[in-house]
């Protein structure tokens, strides 16, 4: 019995000490099991709370002759229709993000530019409220205007969208929408200020205010918008416009407008049966001063077979204050470097070759500037008497 009791606990303490070791061994698993989801619900969380998506494009153009329409000459490059840009979508908290976008172009040599970088928050899920730089909502393609890839043409119709360069403001808006029973109302209203260098101008806008209301029935929308703002331009090209008059201005930039109340109006409307896509946009500018008022127009109509989406487009763009202009630096010629008029005539074709990316054929046929060729090669214009010129464009827009 003596020797039972001396053996006994020996044998107790082996097996609790088996227990044991096999006891903390399923904890250590057990906590590594945890460890992992939780590092896995962490992942998660980053995931969804950090999103990127960008978009790119790339081609070539070519005219003509060397009137320039949109830039465009006998020796274009592809850097001229290339960009790429890069989006980030950052989830601060449920109802609020954090948004930046930026982007590089091949005419700029690929330098970077913050074009997005704004704070959104949601109180309700029909209201929405931003600050930051933002673009500027005068089109119904503004918020996708260097998005190749979500328009049916290879450029959009210069008529309506070139007149005006300046693409983007620092300040805040709220967007409120209103769902009927089948269709939608959204009201926009923004303020803020601009300083933008684009192509042939320096331009300033203060004290912008502005609003737009939309309609939509998911097959119809139908968009207005209303801006008015005290802008500031300065044109870098106005002395090479002048000298085709053999007018000499002194060089460097010519302050067309000082702090002019400018005002923008625009209605513009769509239709998208998932066939049949049709869209038109009507607007004009308005600037006090020696600075134009510029009507522009124009409807574009797509068929979609497939893949593939034909489409034809027509445009219209004139100054209408040729004659009210004083002419201080242009004495015998009423701003005449500035004046405009132009037709446009489009025809191309979309071909969506896999999801995500589409090429673009398209040929664009401009005249009627021949007496008032404000924004293109004027002394090439006046010189040369052409009163017309093609461009035609292959381009491939991609998003990702």
């Amino acid at each position: 019995m003596k020797t039972y009791f001396r053996v006994a606990p020996l044998a107790l303490a082996i097996s609790a000490g088996g227990a044991v070791a096999q006891s903390n061994d399923e904890a250590v698993a057990q906590m590594q099991q945890q460890l992992n989801s939780m590092q896995q619900q962490l992942n998660s969380v980053k995931n969804d709370r950090v999103r990127f998506n960008g978009f790119f494009s790339t081609g070539y153009s070519r005219a003509s002759n060397d009137v320039g329409f949109t830039g465009v000459s006998e020796d274009s490059s592809v850097g001229d229709q290339s960009l790429l840009a890069l989006q980030g979508t950052f989830d601060v908290t449920e109802k609020s993000q954090a948004v930046m976008q930026l982007v590089g172009r091949g005419y700029e040599d690929w330098e970077p530019v913050i074009e997005w970088a704004y704070l959104s928050h949601r109180p309700t899920n029909n209201l929405q409220l931003r600050a930051g730089k933002m673009r500027l909502p005068f089109f119904m393609y503004s918020d996708s205007l260097e998005v190749g890839y979500s328009q049916p043409w290879a450029r959009p119709p210069q008529s309506v969208y070139g007149p005006i360069e300046s693409t983007s403001y620092v300040g805040a808006d709220a967007t409120y929408t209103i769902n009927l029973d089948n269709s939608a109302i959204t009201t926009q209203a923004f303020t803020g200020f601009n300083d933008q260098n684009t192509r042939s101008a320096t331009t300033e806008f203060r004290n912008l205010i502005g609003s737009t209301v939309s309609w939509t029935d998911y097959l119809w929308t139908v968009r207005a918008v209303a801006v008015t703002t005290e802008a500031t331009v300065e044109a870098t090209r106005l002395a090479e416009r002048a000298a085709s008059f053999g007018i000499q201005l002194p060089p460097g930039t010519t302050t067309l407008a000082d702090s002019d109340r400018a005002n923008f109006f625009g209605v513009g409307f769509s239709y998208d049966d998932g066939t049949w896509q049709v869209i038109s946009e009507v607007t004009r500018s308005e600037v006090d001063g020696r600075f134009t008022d510029t009507d522009s127009a124009y409807i574009s109509a797509g068929r979609r077979f497939g893949s593939w989406t034909p489409y034809l487009a027509i445009g219209w763009s004139e100054t209408q204050d040729d004659d009210e202009r004083t002419g201080e630096f242009l004495p015998t010629v009423p701003e005449a470097i500035l004046n405009t008029r132009r037709d446009e005539y489009s025809v191309g074709t979309r071909w969506d070759i896999t999801p995500g990316v589409a090429i673009k054929m398209d040929v664009t046929h401009v005249r009627g500037f021949e007496d008032a060729p404000g924004g293109l090669n004027q002394d090439y214009v006046l010189v040369n008497e052409k009163n017309s010129t093609n461009v035609y464009t292959l381009k491939l827009d991609s998003a990702f």
